[in-house]
């Protein structure tokens, strides 16, 4: 595997230095398409800037194979980093058995995916099927690659997806998902009451449908909880607030500036709020204008309430929810959030009990997109042949998982009869994050089960 593997790293390398930004995949595209010309293949790239490359088959059995992965990364960085993730290449630590960034989030997430696919397609000595790779955009964000790709250009009635989080497990089936904006137009006033910024960072984060746990703890949840245990005590008048970067993880800092009487408060912040590595500053600064009192407390109350973490889990149904982003636009304030969940009634209940809520509030709720589920076929050739493929290279069975997140296949299967399908992949630790790490051997072996199975005769 070394020869294998070092060209895998490259390949890695050189993915990491193109900048690929959910909704910003053009230069990622540009380079399959040139990779594709360079390596002599067929190739399709849409307005989406999904690219699908095709592979003639070099074994018997030539029933063709989609491999799929997205282009896109989820773009966090540390407070105190320069990095334009528009013109900079990730900076990468290798120490060891262990991939990391320096100061910014990595993109294993799915950059290993898509160095995969690459290895596969530029080689002359690996055996497998006809493929057809499909590279799809916005996977971070809306899932509008995947659903706008013409799947009439596919053939393959068997599609492995490589966007799993761990190496001896397969991926089986999805929950579906529902993101809304929810939006609040309130009336601003002004006063000369003293003005104060609070700031919280430094909060765990990562992909809210892994880490549910950490979702109700997010930075915005924190600092609304904050502000609410203030509003006991004396009027507090929100200016502004903002914080997070996608609807789907947990926002790691969040900063809200308020008006207040409170004199010492500082002081009843710190006391009240202990929490472990969080950093929460307090400061006094000017601002002109703020929501008035009814408006504040509705604004903190739609936070507080709105549907975060672990909903439910009843025979091993997971329901969870996420407040991923929240920002003000002059007398606007804009809260993005998402439910997830395989049981589509359970989905819809929740749904409308933020929709009650925000009714309440006074808030407007705009539905983004909505992701049906991936419900697990019991029958798949795909899944049981692949499971022996696995025992017979790494002496055991992979678990069968279904995960509460969203992933690509269930809009893809929407639009392909009889599609059969896995997801696989290599462990990713504290993705979407700038702590993400990814370990060399755990990708070693996925690459060598895949190779084993493309190679098999029967699949």
């Amino acid at each position: 595997m070394n020869q294998i593997t070092n060209r895998f790293l490259e390949l890695f390398y050189k993915i990491s230095k193109i900048p690929r930004e959910s909704g910003k995949e053009k230069k990622f595209a540009d380079f399959l398409e040139i990779f594709a010309k360079e390596n002599n293949l067929e190739f399709y790239r849409d307005k989406s800037n999904n690219v699908l490359i095709k592979k003639s088959g070099n074994k018997e059995n030539n029933e063709p194979i989609i491999l799929q992965a997205h282009i896109d990364m989820v773009c966090v960085k540390k407070e105190n980093s320069n990095h334009n993730f528009e013109l900079d290449p990730i900076e990468i630590v290798k120490s060891g058995n262990v991939i990391s960034a320096r100061d910014t989030s990595l993109g294993a997430d799915q950059g290993i995916g898509l160095a995969i696919m690459l290895l596969i397609l530029e080689s002359s000595q690996i055996k497998h099927p006809d493929l057809e790779c499909l590279f799809t955009t916005e996977e971070e964000t809306t899932f509008n690659g995947a659903v706008n790709f013409d799947c009439s250009k596919l053939n393959g009635k068997k599609l492995i997806n490589i966007d799993h989080c761990k190496d001896d497990s397969i991926v089986i089936g999805c929950d579906a998902d529902i993101c809304n904006k929810y939006t609040f137009k309130g009336k601003l006033i002004t006063n000369n009451i003293s003005a104060y910024k609070i700031k919280i960072s430094n909060v765990k984060g990562g992909n809210s449908g892994v880490e549910i746990e950490r979702s109700n703890k997010n930075a915005i949840i924190i600092i609304a909880k904050i502000i609410q245990m203030l509003q006991n005590e004396e009027d507090v008048l929100i200016c502004e607030i903002s914080g997070g970067n996608s609807e789907g993880d947990i926002a790691t800092s969040c900063e809200c500036i308020i008006k207040t009487k409170i004199k010492d408060i500082k002081d009843k912040i710190k006391q009240n709020f202990l929490e472990d590595n969080i950093q929460i500053q307090v400061n006094k600064t000017f601002k002109e204008s703020s929501f008035t009192i009814e408006d504040s407390k509705k604004i903190i109350n739609e936070i507080v309430n709105l549907k975060q973490g672990l909903i439910s889990d009843k025979n091993n149904i997971v329901t969870s929810g996420n407040i991923g982003i929240i920002e003000t636009e002059k007398n606007k304030v804009i809260i993005t959030g998402i439910l997830r969940s395989i049981e589509e009634k359970e989905l819809q209940k929740q749904n409308r009990e933020n929709y009650l809520l925000s009714d309440r509030n006074g808030f407007k709720i705009e539905e983004i997109y909505q992701d049906a589920a991936w419900i697990p076929n019991i029958n798949s050739k795909l899944k049981e042949n692949y499971k022996n493929i696995y025992y017979k290279v790494n002496g055991q069975y992979p678990e069968l998982e279904i995960t509460h997140a969203g992933l690509e296949c269930s809009c893809i299967a929407k639009r392909i009869a009889g599609l059969d399908m896995i997801s696989i992949g290599s462990i990713i630790e504290n993705f979407h994050t700038v702590n993400e790490k990814m370990y060399i051997s755990s990708c070693e072996k996925t690459i060598k089960t895949l190779l084993a199975y493309l190679g098999y005769e029967n699949n």
